[in-house]
């Protein structure tokens, strides 16, 4: 059974704050080595595995558009900011996870508005998003952000 998804949009991602992180916090894209990095943080936020080849095979892949959130030199959380053919001209913000242990943090905020800035920095003016209607929390964060 498939299942629709829900649309978010970001109409203007010139009102995305710079991000500021707490010591110890650092943002970093995809490097070698991190796919096994990548696979931990989204099974423990989604609860599935997924292999890293996914996000490849999604489209519009490229390392420098994979984000994470790195604490004390760990990754905890990630996102990817492309593009989606459905949605051309407006930047793409997908699999948003944080490990589970690492929930409650504001890691999530922390990665998303990592991804919004890049997709700013690289032209974007809009960005979309889909995610399931359950998915509440993350709704939460994605309207706290500037989706509507």
């Amino acid at each position: 059974m498939t299942t629709k998804q829900l649309i978010m949009r970001h109409h203007d991602l010139s009102t995305v704050p710079e991000l500021i992180l707490p010591e110890g916090f650092t943002i970093e894209t995809h490097r070698e080595g991190y796919e096994k990095e990548w696979e931990n943080i989204i099974e423990s936020a989604f609860g599935m595995h997924f292999d890293f080849d996914f996000l490849i095979k999604a489209g519009d892949y490229s390392p420098e558009k994979v984000l994470y959130l790195i604490k004390d030199g760990k990754p905890i959380a990630t996102t990817t900011a492309v593009e989606n053919e459905a949605f051309k001209g407006e930047g793409w913000f997908r699999m948003v996870g944080v490990h589970k242990n690492f929930m409650g943090m504001g890691a999530g905020k922390k990665i998303a508005v990592a991804a919004l800035n890049s997709l700013r920095s690289r032209g974007y003016k809009t960005a979309v998003l889909s995610t399931d209607d359950y998915r509440i929390p993350a709704i939460k964060l994605y309207l706290s952000i500037g989706f509507e």
